[in-house]
């Protein structure tokens, strides 16, 4: 819809979001791992996945789709190899062409990356319509995906394929619909000066999320549903309104910096964990007794990574983690 970036510096909110989402992440995935109960994190967990595709596409300039490409493809393949390098095992031809087709063999994550590059795809596509048809497309969309998931006909057809394409392309129906948003915040940002207009949206929609919260939870593969909608856009649209929040600069540079190396710690912190536990194994029960200040721990850990791997390799390498 807009085909300039709302915003041409690092913005401190935004990275605090995005901050605030991989340590979410983070969370429901050292659950997965090593088997830990549900914490108090884990409820607000299903608005990250959400939430990264509405900032995607907000902050996205549909120029640059092939450097777009770019940047998730060499990732995928180097954070794949890596993948496969600990789980020598899964290492054969099937399973790379699985993993390229779906991300989720190895370093599960990685899916996120390759929804991604489909929904560019899909995106720079319906770019070409004027903007009245793009609005009429993207609301068709949105209400067909609604369609599919409280009508269970995605999670009926996914449910009986393979773990790696249930858990990648069994999200396709239930993510792409937060395209379309990003897309419109980025107009209204672009439109709008008054960033008090997008607090008021976010109060006007909190009634709309306590009665949709009322409503069933479809059966899904974790991000269907109207009150994952509504929550999603509600979360967003505080954040553009607190965005012009200035915080002083030692604070925002601390922020930034951890913004910045964000996509880096999502694309590597399972890898991480899961050697850890290799060489460590007992981590695991001091893990469960400890979740939250091994999250801490490990956190900082994950960007100290990022931030060397970025200085050992001279910067040459910033893409696969920045």
């Amino acid at each position: 819809m807009s085909d300039k970036r709302p915003y041409k510096t690092r913005n401190s909110i935004i990275d605090l979001l995005r901050v605030a989402l991989t340590v979410l992440v983070i969370n429901t995935h050292i659950k997965i791992i090593i088997g830990a109960g549900t914490n108090l994190l884990e409820p607000y967990s299903w608005y990250t996945v959400p939430l990264f595709i509405i900032l995607s596409f907000f902050l996205f300039d549909s120029k640059s789709i092939f450097t777009r490409i770019k940047r998730l493809f060499l990732p995928l393949i180097f954070w794949s190899t890596a993948g496969f390098i600990i789980h020598l095992n899964l290492l054969n031809a099937k399973n790379i062409f699985l993993q390229v087709l779906t991300g989720h063999v190895v370093n599960t994550p990685l899916y996120y990356l390759i929804l991604l590059f489909w929904f560019t795809v899909i995106s720079r596509l319906i770019s070409r319509f004027s903007l009245r048809f793009k609005v009429l497309i993207y609301s068709l969309l949105i209400l067909a995906c609604l369609f599919f998931e409280y009508s269970r006909l995605n999670y009926g057809f996914f449910l009986s394929q393979s773990e790696v394409i249930k858990k990648s392309y069994g999200r396709f129906i239930e993510l792409i619909k937060y395209v379309p948003v990003g897309l419109a915040f980025a107009l209204l940002k672009k439109k709008i000066n008054n960033s008090n207009v997008f607090l008021l949206l976010s109060v006007i929609l909190l009634p709309v999320f306590i009665i949709v919260s009322r409503i069933p939870q479809p059966l899904d593969f974790h991000f269907s549903g109207l009150k994952i909608l509504t929550g999603s856009i509600i979360i967003f649209s505080l954040m553009l309104g607190l965005s012009d929040f200035k915080l002083n600069n030692k604070l925002s540079n601390i922020i930034n910096t951890f913004g910045k190396y964000s996509f880096g710690v999502y694309l590597s912190h399972y890898l991480l964990l899961e050697t850890m536990l290799i060489f460590f194994p007992s981590l695991k029960f001091l893990i469960v007794v400890n979740q939250f200040v091994f999250l801490f721990c490990f956190i900082m850990f994950c960007y100290v990574f990022c931030y060397l791997f970025d200085l050992l390799t001279w910067k040459k390498l910033s893409y696969l983690v920045k």
